[in-house]
């Protein structure tokens, strides 16, 4: 399952935009400061403002871990929040709208995935962040389209 959402996220964003797994979620947080040559620099800044500047200008979206929302023997509903954060609201909610639009579809071809909750943009600190949740159902582990 977040094999597949990654992979859409991937193909719909730009390559410069990291898509993080939930298992990174701190690493924005922790990053620190690199020089040119990619080595930490004594005493650097550290945190968001740094990762955004250093390594995704454009942004970056943060897959958070799924949450069960109904199980069966054969069926599975999954909710998956999917967080764009960037340095400006108009920056991350437009990364968001890629996204959704990655996971959704289109009416005429729907993709796997349903908008179940859909947050405004908030600031976070220095920068933005628009996070929206996705429902997801699988059969015998096959999503279900």
């Amino acid at each position: 399952m977040l094999d597949d959402l990654t992979r859409r996220l991937q193909a719909a964003l730009p390559a410069t935009v990291p898509v993080l797994p939930p298992n990174e979620i701190l690493v924005p947080a922790e990053w620190q400061e690199e020089d040119a040559s990619g080595d930490l620099v004594p005493h650097g800044e550290r945190g968001l403002h740094v990762y955004l500047r250093q390594q995704a200008p454009g942004g970056y979206v943060q897959i958070e871990r799924p949450v069960s929302a109904g199980v069966n023997d054969f069926m599975a509903r999954w909710w998956i929040p999917v967080a764009a954060i960037a340095d400006h609201p108009d920056i991350a909610y437009a990364l968001a709208e890629t996204a959704r639009r990655a996971l959704t579809g289109r009416p005429d071809e729907p993709g796997p995935y349903t908008r179940v909750l859909a947050d405004a943009t908030q600031s976070i600190g220095t920068a933005s962040l628009c996070r929206s949740t996705y429902e997801i159902t699988e059969l015998d582990g096959n999503p279900v389209i």
